[in-house]
């Protein structure tokens, strides 16, 4: 095949500006995809309105060793996400594409959340503790303990007006040195609230195996919550349960199981402005990537990933794109849904 001058100047002027942008020469340069794109897999009709024809699959950047916990800050126009076993958070920044470390040598971060006065906050496996940056930079340990034991290994968070917040604490990060410190856990798993000027968390309920992760609905009261039971529980299925949370009594009700499986696992989520729920999803080939049940609990359809997808979030001015951390890469997809 041969160029033309002005593809043969496109080329020379990308192949030169690789240095400076990498991932920009990696869409100009890599193979087109025709639409529409593969990943989008449909399971009920409901789901069509949320696919674009024209919309690509873009790996964002790889290089991580088991990514977690994106958040989406919309002033700065940028994503934290974890890199749990290197021990660090990343930054995804939308207007370059770029990716850099935004801290390293920190506890092993999981799970991220900007609050309402843009603070960012984040689970850590060790030292097991939720902590919080503050606006000068400092960093404030938000709590490490229920009942005067050492927390599990907190792993995801929701974000409530006020600043207060709900955590899930599965104590993954103690099971292996890898996340976190292997240690043997002392309490119950569970999910807790904290809000300013507890010297403890309340536990909300211990009736999960894994409670692993946590979004709410668009109703505020909604809480949806995955169960990474069979990761130590072989028995038992993986699950995700919607409870109804009450703030002024601090306590969840109405425990409804809305899925269960026992060929694929369901981790982080987040929620659209339609209350369906895009659950990241481990099943291998077909399944691996983001599943998306509507808020009766069906299953509508899949974006499917060459990676074991972790967790997600919607991003951008419209909050359409869905940015999605899988294993050692980050990919976004624009889609028809809105993010809350």
């Amino acid at each position: 095949m041969s160029l033309g001058r002005r593809e043969f100047l496109a080329a020379t002027a990308a192949i030169g500006a690789t240095a400076a942008a990498p991932s920009l020469f990696a869409h100009a340069g890599g193979t087109p995809e025709r639409y529409p794109i593969d990943a989008w897999q449909v399971v009920d009709d409901r789901f069509k309105q949320y696919m674009l024809f024209n919309a690509p699959l873009e790996r964002e950047w790889t290089g991580g060793l088991w990514l977690e916990g994106p958040a989406w800050n919309a002033v700065g126009r940028y994503a934290v996400f974890s890199d749990i076993p290197r021990a660090r958070q990343m930054r995804w920044d939308e207007a370059s594409g770029q990716v850099s470390v935004l801290r390293d040598h920190i506890g092993h971060s999981n799970g991220n959340a900007f609050d309402d006065r843009g603070r960012l906050i984040a689970c850590e496996h060790s030292p097991a503790q939720v902590v919080r940056y503050e606006w000068d930079g400092s960093r404030h340990v938000l709590t490490s303990t229920f009942d005067g034991k050492p927390l599990n290994a907190p792993n995801d968070l929701v974000t409530l007006p006020g600043g207060a917040i709900i955590f899930t604490d599965p104590g993954y990060g103690a099971h292996s040195d890898y996340e976190g410190k292997q240690r043997s856990l002392e309490l119950e798993t569970a999910i807790y609230y904290w809000e300013d000027g507890m010297q403890e968390p309340t536990r909300l309920t211990t009736e999960l195996y894994k409670p692993n992760g946590i979004a709410l609905g668009p109703d505020g009261s909604s809480l949806y919550v995955t169960d990474t039971a069979p990761s130590h529980h072989p028995d038992q299925p993986a699950t995700i349960t919607r409870f109804t949370f009450s703030a002024e009594n601090r306590t969840l009700a109405g425990a409804e199981r809305l899925v269960e499986s026992t060929s694929e696992g369901y981790d982080g989520m987040c929620c659209d402005e339609d209350g369906n729920l895009w659950v990241g999803t481990s099943g291998g080939e077909g399944k691996d990537g983001v599943s998306v049940f509507a808020p009766d609990g069906t299953l509508i359809g899949r974006v499917l990933l060459p990676e074991v997808c972790a967790n997600v979030c919607f991003v951008g001015e419209k909050r359409n794109r869905l940015l999605m951390a899988a294993s050692q890469s980050l990919y976004t997809l624009y889609t028809g849904a809105r993010g809350l």
